[in-house]
């Protein structure tokens, strides 16, 4: 039996670059590793199978994890099978990439569990078979991520601080949001350039205030606008949409800080959450 903690990202950074003739969209964006997690286990078992804590995802290969199991035992052209738990704190449908880190979670331990019969890259193709983020999350820390989210460079860790997450009670549907996008309405972008930088100098506030996400503008939801005021509002040096939403941050100095705006948000129908950056995986 394996356990391990499957981390959630966030997006300093998304900017759309343009489509592509498959239908996907080049991005360019800078994730961060944050350590709110979900918890897989696996052990043997005479079947593949897959449970969660969450009555209303599938447990098939509907499931982004299941999926990734299912190609990794392929792969290593193996009769043995096992079983999959996965307790979830990542809130779903929220842009924090927790089906994502479950997929990418599922590989490791596996390749971990059968003795590592995969290289780093042959298991990083498996991921991107899974999905666009996949590679990020077996990734983690800060990283540049272009094309559709497979071509990662890996960045200087985002500086101390303390991560508000406020999850609105809607979800919003990531396939959705990109068919909505019209590449001619991006008129304001991201400083990526300066972002980097800004990391590069280990300076936090630069990099709050130069974070941008293009998505918020194709989303175009009262209420995230409202949530990111209110975060700004109290006391946060900068706040976006994290992926294609509904989640959105706030990024603070210290964890009193956070602790105090997150009290702000107790009477509305939110969860929220208070992480810290994740420079790598040591678990």
């Amino acid at each position: 039996m394996i356990t391990k903690k499957a981390y959630a990202k966030i997006n300093l950074s998304i900017d759309v670059i343009g489509k592509r003739h498959d239908g996907y969209h080049n991005l360019k964006m800078i994730m961060q590793s944050v350590s709110l997690y979900d918890t897989i286990t696996i052990e043997w078992s005479n079947s593949l199978k897959i449970a969660t804590d969450l009555s209303y995802l599938p447990v098939n290969e509907n499931n982004i994890a299941y999926k990734a199991a299912r190609l990794f035992l392929d792969e290593i052209k193996t009769d043995i099978n096992v079983f999959i738990d996965i307790k979830k704190n990542i809130p779903v449908g929220g842009g924090l990439g927790g089906g994502s880190a479950d997929a990418a979670t599922v590989l490791a331990a596996l390749n971990e569990l059968f003795g590592y019969p995969l290289g780093s890259a042959r298991l990083l193709e498996l991921g991107l078979l899974c999905g666009a983020d996949v590679p990020f999350c077996m990734t983690g820390g800060t990283c540049l991520a272009e094309g559709i989210g497979e071509i990662l460079t890996p960045l200087p860790p985002l500086p101390p601080c303390s991560i508000l997450l406020v999850k609105p009670s809607f979800s919003i549907s990531t396939k959705r949001i990109f068919q909505k996008i019209n590449m001619k309405k991006i008129i304001k972008r991201p400083d990526t350039a300066g972002l980097i930088g800004a990391l590069e100098k280990s300076d936090i506030k630069e990099t709050a205030v130069r974070m941008y996400n293009v998505l918020e503008d194709v989303v175009s939801d009262r209420k995230i606008e409202l949530y990111k005021q209110k975060l700004l509002s109290s006391g946060a040096m900068g706040s976006i949409m994290t992926g294609s939403g509904s989640v959105v941050f706030g990024v603070f100095r210290t964890e009193p800080e956070a602790l105090m705006a997150q009290f702000n948000f107790k009477e509305l129908p939110v969860s929220t959450f208070i992480v810290k950056p994740v420079s790598n995986f040591c678990e």
